[in-house]
């Protein structure tokens, strides 16, 4: 799991990956503001002004409030974080521009000055709700992909296809239903919760979503001493150089696009007559 997803740019160059996701989030934030158009005004006022704070800064979308229940059902050297916001991304499981996939969780191992940092991040309606099986279900699936992908990255950082996606997602679920113990009427409960706070929350795409974490980990990094952790060989180190190096390249291309996301979805809001001009 390295510095950004985007790095995999499929088989198309810079300029074209550019092009064909600018397109996409701009029909994304038309399809997320007929969403929230089933929400009170007030309500659509208050995401509105959340994301556009995520804007002016993008650390702020992450902080640290109310995980001291969560650190306690992982290894010590995980750094917890929190967040308002929801992830989406266009599905892996169904190849349409309008179908998306919702995430309140996210794990990234980040290289900084020379150390690795590996972060998972909840949604912090969903630490509340969530009791502590689900949370257990939850974390475990992070984890067990983040094996997966660290493990890859290990080896030279080999680009998985659509349907190998699709089958890590799947077999880790799995496993984390196995390993958690979650019932079938707590996975029931837990994709409820999900549908509910992706319908109330700041909705904002994975790849700003991993800029804001980045910035909000490097602002931070005095604070995170206790979960620096170098790297085991010189090869994972190089890996971990050239990843920081290819992620910074995007920084400001994903906050660009959650600009664009940002004035395409007042746009459509503004023509349902809530006022964004």
């Amino acid at each position: 799991m390295g510095n950004c997803d985007l790095r995999y740019m499929k088989e198309l160059s810079k300029k074209e990956f550019e092009e064909q996701y600018s397109l996409w989030i701009s029909s994304a934030a038309r399809d997320i503001a007929f969403s929230l158009n089933r929400l009170k005004p007030s309500v659509i006022k208050e995401i509105i002004a959340r994301n556009e704070q995520y804007l002016d800064r993008p650390e702020s979308v992450f902080g640290a409030i109310g995980l001291d229940e969560v650190k306690k059902l992982a290894p010590g050297n995980i750094l917890f974080l929190s967040t308002d916001a929801v992830v989406f991304s266009q599905s892996i499981f169904a190849p349409f521009p309008g179908v998306f996939d919702y995430a309140v969780a996210l794990n990234r191992r980040y290289y900084i000055e020379g150390s690795w940092y590996s972060i998972i991040t909840l949604n912090t309606t969903y630490i509340v709700e969530a009791n502590e099986t689900i949370l257990k279900y939850a974390i475990f699936h992070e984890l067990l992909q983040k094996e997966i992908y660290e493990e890859n990255m290990r080896n030279g950082i080999r680009k998985f296809s659509p349907d190998e996606k699709r089958k890590i997602s799947n077999d880790t679920l799995n496993k984390a239903i196995e390993s958690s113990g979650i019932t079938p009427n707590e996975l029931m409960t837990e994709k409820e919760l999900m549908l509910q706070i992706s319908s109330n929350s700041p909705l904002i795409p994975k790849p700003f979503a991993e800029t804001a974490l980045y910035h909000y980990v490097e602002k931070n990094l005095g604070e995170f001493n206790d979960f620096r952790e170098k790297s085991s060989t010189e090869k994972e180190d190089a890996i971990g150089k050239k990843l920081n190096a290819d992620f910074k390249e995007w920084l400001d291309f994903s906050t660009d696009t959650y600009r664009k996301y940002l004035l395409e979805l007042k746009k459509e809001l503004n023509y349902m007559d809530y006022g964004y001009a």
